[in-house]
C-alpha cells in the first residue's frame, strides 16, 4: 500500500470552479441552507480572490486539491465588525493598514479531515503574514472548527450574523504570528 503524499502549497490565484467544487463536497450536507447559497459559492470566493493583498493555502492530497484557507487584509473601512454583538472591547473593530488579515474561507475535504491538513494551511498561510492580527467567523454549530481553533489560540470576541437569513457565527481573533506566546 503508497503512503499517502499531502502538501500545502501558497498561492495569489486559485481556480474557483474547482474550489466550488471542492466546497460543495465539504458541505453536502448543509447546502439547502442560505448560508451556503446566499451569496453563491463563486461569488464569496471570487470576491476573496479578487481583494487587494489576498493569499490562499492550498491544500493537496496526492496532487489532487482537497482545501483550502484563504483570505486577505482588511481595509480601514472594512465592514467586517458591522453588526457584532457581545463585544467587550470598543477598539476591537477599529482597522488600520496591517492590523488583521481576515481568514475568509477555510474547508478541508470529508476524507481528508483529521489528518491536520486544515491545521498546516492555517500555520503556513499565517506563518509569514506581516499583520498584527488574524480573524475569522465560525458558524455556532460546527463544533469541530470551534475546538481546533481554541487550541490554537483563537479568542471568541463576538457574534454575528454574516448576511442576512444566515445562522448565527462567533467571530474570533489571534494574534500574530503564530509562534508567539502571547
Amino acid at each position: 500500500m503508497s503512503e499517502t503524499v499531502s502538501k500545502v502549497v501558497l498561492s495569489e490565484k486559485v481556480d474557483i470552479d474547482e474550489l466550488a467544487t471542492v466546497y460543495r463536497r465539504v458541505h453536502a450536507a448543509d447546502l439547502h441552507l442560505i448560508d451556503h447559497s446566499e451569496p453563491s459559492v463563486e461569488d464569496r470566493l471570487r470576491w476573496t480572490a479578487e481583494a487587494p493583498g489576498f493569499q490562499a493555502a492550498l491544500g493537496y492530497v496526492d496532487g489532487e486539491l482537497v482545501g483550502t484557507v484563504m483570505g486577505c487584509p482588511l481595509p480601514p473601512e472594512t465592514l467586517w465588525w458591522r453588526d457584532m454583538t457581545d463585544v467587550n472591547d470598543p477598539g476591537l473593530a477599529i482597522e488600520w493598514e496591517g492590523r488583521t488579515f481576515a481568514i475568509c474561507e477555510a474547508f478541508v475535504d470529508p476524507a481528508q479531515q483529521r489528518h491536520r491538513l486544515g491545521v498546516r494551511m492555517v500555520a503556513e498561510l499565517l506563518d509569514q503574514r506581516k499583520e498584527e492580527r488574524v480573524s475569522l467567523a465560525v458558524a455556532e454549530t460546527n463544533t469541530r472548527v470551534w475546538h481546533a481553533l481554541q487550541r490554537l489560540r483563537f479568542d471568541h470576541v463576538g457574534d454575528l450574523v454574516p448576511f442576512p437569513g444566515w445562522r448565527p457565527h462567533r467571530m474570533l481573533v489571534r494574534a500574530l504570528p503564530l509562534s508567539s506566546s502571547r
